[in-house]
């Protein structure tokens, strides 16, 4: 860090202001999961949310996270193998919202969702969660 952005630095915490992580992200792929939950109170729409499996209680993503990757596999039987799952989304922040065309409903989505670092590394995947395409 040069010294001009390290006085700048104090500066912004001697001011009580957030001073960014200069640091960069962990080496190394994410270690955790997320854990997956799926809200069906809307007709042919699935609002994913994903929380880490650290704490799965708070919305916070584990240090050098970008995001979720989500996939789905629409209908069934469910995934057995990473390479059944259709890419979705990248997800920055929880929650995901899907919208499914008419000729799903009825159908179950089966969604996984990995962590995916600021420098590309992909995490564990999650354990699917699945559920029912409401019409």
């Amino acid at each position: 860090m040069t010294g001009s952005r390290l006085k700048f630095d104090t500066e912004r915490a001697a001011m009580g202001i957030t001073v960014p992580d200069r640091e960069g992200s962990p080496e190394g792929p994410p270690k955790t999961r997320p854990v997956v939950t799926v809200d069906t109170s809307q007709r042919l729409q699935h609002t994913i949310a994903f929380a880490d499996e650290a704490t799965p209680t708070r919305k916070v993503k584990p240090p050098g996270v970008m995001g979720a990757e989500i996939w789905v596999k629409v209908g069934d039987p469910p995934p057995t193998r990473a390479s059944e799952p259709s890419f979705l989304s990248v997800d920055t922040r929880t929650p995901y919202a899907a919208d499914y065309p008419g000729e799903d409903a009825g159908k179950t989505a089966h969604y996984m969702l990995r962590w995916i670092a600021t420098t590309g590394e992909k995490g564990l995947w999650s354990e699917t969660a699945s559920a029912m395409i409401g019409a």
